[in-house]
């Protein structure tokens, strides 16, 4: 799939440079105060950005900056597309004296770069130039249009700058850059070289030659024009990025790599550059290092739509459905025709159930006279997720037929699609007709493995046990080394409620490939029936380990925690698996045991409630729940009845002391210890003060007993 990169410089820039700041070099013990105007800018046209930045702000702090110093931060800034910083050096300047002649275009690029258009129109209507000023304000106004998606007005306003100043090859550098967003291709070319016919060698419009070149598929002129492009102008990111995808389109991966290597000299931080990074590591099959990378790019991957692809095809890949969905709609919405992303997010709707949609995005692919086999074999998947066996069946045999036609056909696809058939006829109920579909397949193929996997597993559904058996031995025999063969056999054994020899077979299986998740599935389940929990917590957690989001998984983890008495981290696990399958009545009551058993009774006995609903028809279940929803309310009330009682002891014990305290005071003011506070003394007579009486001026205070209000 290739994906024009729209250029972020626009023709009312002068230079091409890196779309994201560079990490600061290390400071150096410098003259500042010795740079004069003509060093400073002698250090822009060198491409020394960081360092004139450096001096300027170096010279603003010993407040020997003037506002042409400012003024050379702002044109920095803007070849830098950073149109905050270079506003702030816009404004820098006018507070030291610039006049609105000065500023007033380079503000105006400033809020483009911000997307601030309105503001940025209302200088350019508001402001009369003349000259070259008018001609800038032309092509400004066109790239505003432009990004705007106004695309007439774009047009309109680089002929009027074309018009304005016809020697001038800015003009034809507007309109073929707009064009190139476009993916005009031939009218692009056409302008890019009427700019050349007036300019020498500039960098931007070999940068346009070479962005055409690639994308018509001429290699060796695209490479020319670009590295041209490069050696010009050693900012030139647009055409360093151009070369490395055309050099990873052409699986030329060390000299993508070499020209990466150049982008990240000049800004190692550079998001476009992590994403072709992480391009690469894709291309080689290291999808978790991709995603990492991609990782490193933040909201990078939400605005540059190829960026948005990479990420969703990684994800994929890696599994991860949910997260892989966003990433590949918002791709194809900007990118229609691109058939493997339409393919990819079809089947992540479909995985996640929403397999209305994926039929909906798979329209274009699967209409009448198509071949696309995969297209119809997705929505084979989407029909038969929904139950729509008929439908199902007929897309497969429509990709069976179109298979078997095709001269050069892989046979393995014909016979996976066979496998498909006779699996949506044992779907359909035609157990002994698929059975016998599945054996002659195997005979045609002289040993296909897959077909005899299905082929025993259909054996097992059917309760034909022995004749899985046999058929897993077959299997055994085409590959002596197959874990498959050892797998089936354990889930045979399982069957049987052979734990131990399911275990010795699930156990060989994975010494055999010991990332089979199949079989570690499977054992953890045979461990989850022995009660060995901690062992099955192992298993499914190796399962969840490589990133797949597996439903049934999460549930069997959500039980192991379950029996290990681990409520919080079961209900965890059994809230993912309800998130992907909310129909489950048996993950929904597991569900509620854990909640309760996280000490959320109440939350626990509305789910419980919740899975009753789903369990219609299962009478054994609903019986099951409805004795732990009565079980649960009757320790809820029992509970609060406690509470109540603990209340009411409390109150008890507090009226008990409170009497106890007043018998004692009682005891004291008898026996003179005390007197009486409710006999005022004498009018204008001194209270004596025992040695037991608090302090002048001392509140009284708890006894060291805890009896409030006494001393001894």
């Amino acid at each position: 799939m290739r994906f024009i990169i729209k250029p972020a410089l626009i023709a009312s820039f002068g230079l091409l440079a890196a779309c994201g700041g560079s990490e600061e070099e290390e400071a150096e013990k410098i003259d500042y105060a010795s740079f004069d105007d003509k060093a400073v800018q002698q250090l822009v046209d060198d491409g020394e950005y960081q360092k004139a930045l450096e001096v300027i702000k170096a010279q603003d702090e010993l407040e020997i900056s003037d506002k042409t110093d400012f003024l050379t931060a702002a044109d920095i800034y803007l070849n830098l597309l950073d149109g905050v910083a270079a506003e702030v050096a816009i404004e820098d300047a006018r507070e030291a004296g610039a006049s609105d002649g000065e500023i007033l275009l380079k503000l105006s690029r400033a809020l483009l770069l911000q997307q601030k258009f309105k503001k940025a129109d209302e200088i350019l209507n508001d402001t009369s130039f003349e000259g070259e000023e008018k001609f800038q304000a032309l092509l400004l106004r066109g790239d505003i249009a432009q990004q705007k998606q106004d695309i007439q007005g774009a047009r309109y306003f680089y002929r009027l700058a074309i018009e304005e100043k016809p020697e001038d090859f800015r003009g034809y550098l507007g309109m073929a850059l707009l064009s190139l967003n476009q993916g005009q291709l031939t009218e692009a070319n056409a302008f890019a070289d009427e700019a050349a016919s007036r300019v020498e060698d500039d960098p931007i419009v070999q940068y346009v030659k070479g962005a055409v070149a690639r994308y018509e598929r001429r290699t060796e002129d695209a490479e020319k024009h670009l590295l041209k492009a490069v050696d010009l102008h050693s900012g030139n990111m647009l055409a360093y990025f151009e070369l490395i995808g055309m050099y990873i389109e052409t699986g030329q991966l060390e000299k993508a790599q070499e020209q990466l290597d150049s982008v990240y000299a000049l800004v190692p931080n550079n998001p476009m550059a992590q994403y072709f990074n992480a391009l690469i590591l894709a291309v080689e099959g290291k999808t978790q290092e991709a995603e990492y990378m991609l990782l490193r790019t933040g909201d990078f991957t939400r605005t540059f739509p190829p960026a948005a692809r990479t990420y969703g095809h990684i994800a994929f890949e890696l599994g991860k459905y949910s997260t892989a969905q966003p990433y590949l709609e918002r791709f194809l919405s900007q990118a229609p025709a691109d058939r493997s992303t339409r393919l990819k997010l079809a089947e992540c709707l479909t995985r996640r159930g929403q397999s209305a949609r994926a039929l909906l995005y798979l329209e274009p692919l699967i209409g009448e006279g198509s071949e696309d086999i995969e297209g119809l074999l997705q929505a084979a998947a989407a029909n038969g997720a929904q139950g729509n066996i008929v439908e199902t069946r007929t897309y497969i045999e429509r990709a069976n037929e179109i298979a078997k036609a095709a001269e050069d056909m892989d046979q393995n696809l014909i016979a996976q699609l066979g496998q498909r058939l006779a699996l949506t006829r044992f779907i359909s109920g035609d157990e002994v007709g698929a059975i016998a579909e599945l054996q002659a397949l195997y005979s045609n193929a002289e040993g296909d493995a897959e077909s005899l996997t299905l082929l025993a597993n259909m054996q097992m559904e059917n309760g034909d046990l022995s004749g899985a058996v046999a058929t897993a031995k077959r299997i055994l025999e085409v590959e002596p080394d197959s874990a498959v063969g050892n797998n089936l056999l354990g889930a045979v054994a399982y069957r049987h409620r052979e734990i131990d020899a399911a275990m010795t077979f699930y156990n060989k299986a994975l010494e055999q490939n010991p990332d089979y998740q199949s079989a570690l599935k499977n054992r953890g389940l045979a461990n989850l029936t022995a009660n060995k929990f901690e062992a099955a917590k192992k298993d499914f957690e190796a399962v969840l380990s490589k990133g797949a989001e597996d439903a049934q998984v999460h549930a069997m983890l959500g039980r192991a925690y379950l029996e290990l008495g681990n409520g919080k981290d079961a209900a965890t696990h059994l809230k993912q698996a309800e998130a992907i399958i909310p129909e489950s009545a048996i993950i929904s009551t597991d569900l509620a045991e854990a909640l309760t058993l996280s000490g959320l009774r109440s939350s626990g006995i509305t789910q419980a409630q919740k899975a009753k609903r789903l369990a219609k028809a299962d009478e054994n279940l609903m019986q099951y729940i409805d004795d732990l929803i009565v079980k649960w309310q009757k320790e809820e009330l029992q509970a609060q009845k406690d509470a109540e009682a603990e209340r009411e002891k409390r109150r008890e014990e507090l009226a008990k002391k409170r009497e106890e305290m007043e018998k004692a005071r009682r005891a004291l003011i008898e026996d003179g210890s005390l007197k009486d506070k409710e006999t005022p003394p004498p009018e204008g007579a001194d209270e004596p003060k025992n040695e037991g009486d608090p302090d002048e001026g001392e509140a009284e205070g708890d006894a060291e007993d805890g009896t409030p209000g006494l001393r001894s």
